[in-house]
């Protein structure tokens, strides 16, 4: 047990994690909820389905996890060899068990609430199926990061459209353009992580390990990275009009804007470790607060 307390703490640290992915579940369910009816009530979704989108989603970011270590094995083997799985403290199989564990309890929830889910549940794990064979293309995704990034980020609004059905499949409902807009917007708040946690000052680049900052170099990182914060600031402004919350979203989200320009610009000028090491914080606070506006805010229209 000590040695996978260790591993999550190195490799995906829970405490993190479980704040976010239940405001992501909780938002899935809330933000699908008030486009059927803008007066609608926590109470009318179930405990059950509430606590399945947040753990259904938990899990679809651990198995994300799980997937890399296999697909980055080699490399991680030659280039990180202070990893936990390289290092021999956890083995890919005992991986292979917990995420098989995972996706039966994923199956399981989704049989409970309407067996109609299992469809929703089919589509996420093609995509990371897909992923993992890198598409078939691997060497050519590594030559075009910017292909890579979208090809991979496609999955988190496939994790949105999977959480969101768990309300609207029961009660009869049908895919929507305002599930379809918040499945954008997820998919632009994603790349915004992701993006950020590839991000290096030059001396704490790697040999072997693709970053941003090592394909791109900084300014144009930064200029990508922005990029990623404006489509995201508009698709979340879009999403929160379809609930009657847009306005109340630019006004909070603007002052983070602003800020996050600030350190873009600090860090395209002065790459340094401690310019760096604010967007290893500051992404994941954005997406936690658009979950949390668009999931909770419409509750006090």
């Amino acid at each position: 047990m000590q040695k996978w307390l260790i591993y999550q703490k190195e490799r995906f640290p829970l405490l993190q994690y479980i704040p976010m992915m239940a405001m992501f579940g909780f938002c899935a369910v809330s933000y699908s909820m008030h486009l059927n009816n803008p007066h609608a009530k926590i109470s009318d979704a179930g405990a059950l389905q509430y606590i399945a989108a947040m753990v259904t989603t938990l899990f679809w970011f651990m198995l994300l996890r799980i997937a890399d270590e296999h697909k980055d094995a080699e490399e991680d083997r030659q280039f990180r060899p202070y990893l936990p799985v390289p290092r021999g403290l956890v083995t890919l199989r005992g991986l292979r068990i917990i995420g098989f564990i995972l996706i039966a309890v994923q199956i399981v929830f989704s049989i409970c609430i309407d067996w109609r889910l299992l469809g929703m549940l089919a589509l996420v794990y093609c995509w990371l199926a897909l992923m993992s064979w890198e598409f078939g293309v691997p060497k050519w995704l590594k030559e075009h990061p910017t292909w890579y990034l979208a090809s991979h980020m496609v999955i988190m609004p496939f994790i949105d459209l999977y959480a969101t059905s768990i309300e609207w499949i029961p009660r009869g409902g049908t895919f929507s353009f305002g599930i379809l807009v918040y499945m954008i917007s997820s998919f632009c708040d994603g790349t915004v992580v992701e993006v950020g946690r590839k991000l290096r000052a030059k001396e704490n680049e790697e040999y072997g390990v693709d970053t941003y900052t090592h394909i791109w170099g900084p300014k144009r990182a930064m200029l990508v990275w922005m990029t990623c914060m404006t489509i995201s600031g508009v698709t979340t402004a879009l999403a929160g009009f379809q609930v009657r919350v847009g306005m109340e979203i630019i006004a909070v989200l603007s002052p983070l804007y602003i800020y996050a320009a600030f350190i873009a610009y600090r860090f395209a000028q002065k790459p340094t470790p401690q310019n760096a090491k604010v967007f290893t914080i500051f992404p994941g606070i954005w997406m936690f607060l658009m979950y949390l506006l668009l999931g909770v805010l419409p509750f006090f229209k």
